[in-house]
């Protein structure tokens, strides 16, 4: 904790020598590109003479003038469109007389007219907060009331919203997503994949797996303070996959088989502010989306190779209420939810607490907790902020904590999650820290609250837009244990007792072709019996190119090799993916996967040999072939 105080420090020192030598801009600085867009959308004038001169140095009073003076011209157009809608809405048809078809035609086009003006001022709203965050000193020395202009801002954005949901108060959407999955053996053995899933021994067509899935958005704004939202889905690949809350330890029935169409509520909630001692709160209350940080709260998409919509935003699904504190600078979140929810085939939602070797013997069914954000610097080139989380959550009573099948806490009925988060931004670098720990609890007591703490923390670099680097440093102790989502080494999702370097390089060779680079360096920690000594290590490398061969056809060729050195032998695990992605229009979409599976345990305990244990062999060749159509409407 120590290094991270210093390290905060350090980087607030920084800041301020920067702003503080910074009296005038000079040309080239972010502002003015900003400041020409405003010209151009006829938000602001520039000069008194009515031009823009974006080769003169300007200072940071000219910038904070034109800011004052475009919040001001903003309010304005905003009143007046608000005035013009609320006569078109509100002019009646005469009595006793068949509506006027071509009034009410123009009355349309009007209103959508006036609905794309305020399109464009919502952009340049969002440009002048980017500006007022960082002219806020020179705003305030002028004598303007910078809380007020944040208060009118607010405002403001509202005012778009509330007018924008008038044209159309009630949307709907959705999409329609098949796939098919299968896998075939090179060498007659299983195929092992990376869903964790044996997938037998047959030949490419033996072995298929038709899944589908409808999904239904239902939104729209209840009253002008009021909106929801709710999504339905009808399909079978929820069941396939196993429910939406897969864990690092999932494992599915050999082969894997594909279960009855299922119909799940995914989400249904309820968003509305409410005044709390004069500050504005948002409340959401249903069946909401639920996302915190990777090691504390952070969703593992359920399927590899199938690419569904509604899957990759990490996010689990909860019942209950959370309240949403905005204080500018500081950003507060409160929330109470159960989870493991029910469809037609059983509980589809399960949040466990495990690592790759770890586990509970209860899964999560409520939590509540608080997140706390704090921007201690703000600006488009320099930014710092600070995070903390905590929560509790009841997993059952009478449950165990078992670490390589063996107990080592027992008797526990609730895990206590605490965490800690950097993200900071300065002189083109960008560093990100986190630390967390899980501690394991009966009532009010700890059980087991040692050798149970992740830490990360990488530095990464931007050279140009088309080549960055980073390097980070990770450590998981063995008995840390959360439904987050750090990581996999092949098919072992969140790796624990594990520690060391990792680095990465991206290059964008052109707009059409870009190739990536990562590899990672752990040792075993050695801190617990019957988990990695120090003498084993694993070293990861992940290779990617990706190619736009037109508007419509996309290739990418992925490389994952796993090298280990673990119980005095060397398993090799290697996985080559190819895909192709062609693009059937703005909402249409094929991908087409097939990934070859080489892995040699060399005779290696479970779960080094790369697959399943098969009688006379060590080793797993095979393939798998995906392909994923998604319609959205």
């Amino acid at each position: 904790m120590k290094r991270l105080l210093i390290s905060m420090a350090g980087l607030s020192l920084i800041t301020g020598l920067t702003f503080a030598q910074m009296r005038d801009v000079p040309p080239g600085h972010w502002a003015y590109q900003s400041i020409e867009q405003l010209v151009q959308m006829g938000i602001i004038e520039g000069y008194p003479d009515g031009t823009f001169r974006p080769n003169r140095t300007m200072t940071r009073a000219e910038f904070a003038q034109a800011i004052a003076r475009a919040y001001r011209n903003i309010d304005e157009r905003l009143r007046a469109i608000n005035q013009r809608i609320e006569e078109i809405a509100g002019r009646p048809q005469p009595d006793g007389q068949p509506a006027d078809t071509t009034q009410l035609q123009n009355q349309i086009n009007e209103l959508r007219n006036q609905v794309q003006e305020l399109q464009k001022l919502n952009e340049a709203l969002q440009t002048l907060q980017r500006l007022a965050q960082t002219f806020q000193q020179e705003l305030a020395g002028m004598g303007v009331d910078i809380d007020a202009l944040k208060r009118d801002m607010a405002s403001l954005r509202a005012r778009v919203e509330a007018l924008e949901g008038k044209e159309d108060k009630f949307k709907m959407s959705g999409d329609l997503t098949f796939g098919v999955y299968g896998a075939h053996s090179i060498d007659g053995k299983d195929v092992y994949t990376l869903n964790r899933t044996t997938l037998g021994t047959g030949r490419l067509l033996e072995n298929i797996a038709v899944t589908h899935e409808l999904g239904l958005t239902f939104s729209g704004q209840i009253n002008e303070e009021v909106s929801g939202s709710a999504t339905l889905i009808l399909g079978n690949f929820l069941p396939y996959a196993g429910g939406s809350g897969k864990s690092a330890l999932t494992t599915f029935s050999i082969p894997a088989t594909v279960g009855n169409t299922d119909i799940v509520i995914w989400e249904a909630f309820v968003k509305a502010p409410i005044d709390i001692f004069g500050a504005k709160v948002d409340v959401t209350v249903g069946r909401y989306p639920a996302k915190l940080t990777p090691f504390t709260l952070q969703r593992i998409k359920p399927n590899y190779y199938l690419n569904f919509p509604r899957y990759g935003d990490g996010a689990f699904r909860v019942d209950g209420g959370a309240l949403a504190f905005n204080f500018d600078t500081f950003r507060l979140n409160l929330w109470a939810a159960q989870v493991n929810q029910q469809s037609n085939n059983g509980v589809f939602n399960v949040l466990g607490f495990q690592n790759h070797n770890s586990t509970t013997t209860g899964s999560m069914d409520q939590f509540a907790g608080a997140r706390l954000e704090f921007d201690a610097i703000r600006g488009e080139n320099t930014n710092l902020t600070i995070g903390a989380t905590y929560y509790a959550s009841g997993i059952g009573s009478g449950q165990n904590f078992l670490f390589n099948g063996t107990p080592v806490a027992v008797n526990i009925d609730r895990v206590d999650v605490f965490g800690a988060d950097i993200r900071a931004k300065f002189a083109g670098f960008n560093v990100g820290v986190e630390y967390a720990q899980s501690n394991f609890m009966n009532d009010t007591s700890n059980v087991l609250d040692r050798e149970n703490w992740a830490l990360d923390a990488n530095l990464g670099y931007n050279f140009s837009e088309n080549l960055g680097l980073v390097a980070g440093y990770r450590e998981v102790r063995p008995y840390f244990a959360a439904p987050g989502s750090w990581g996999r080494v092949g098919y072992l999702y969140n790796p624990s007792d594990l520690r060391g370097f990792y680095a990465g390089v991206n290059y964008n060779a052109s707009q059409d072709l870009k190739v990536n680079l990562t590899g990672a360096f752990l040792e075993g920690t050695g801190q617990v019996p019957g988990g990695y000594t120090k003498n084993d290590e694993v070293i990861q490398v992940l290779a990617g190119i990706d190619y736009r061969l037109s508007d419509r056809w996309n290739l990418s060729l992925n490389y994952e090799g796993a090298y280990w050195k673990v119980a005095g032998v060397k398993p090799v695990w290697n996985y080559f993916t190819l895909g192709v992605g062609y693009n059937l229009g703005e909402n249409a979409a094929l991908n087409v996967l097939y990934q070859i599976i080489d892995t040699d345990g060399k005779g290696a305990p479970v779960p080094f040999r790369g697959g399943p244990v098969i009688p006379g062999t060590t080793k797993n060749s095979g393939a798998v072939a995906a392909t994923t159509l998604s319609v959205k409407f």
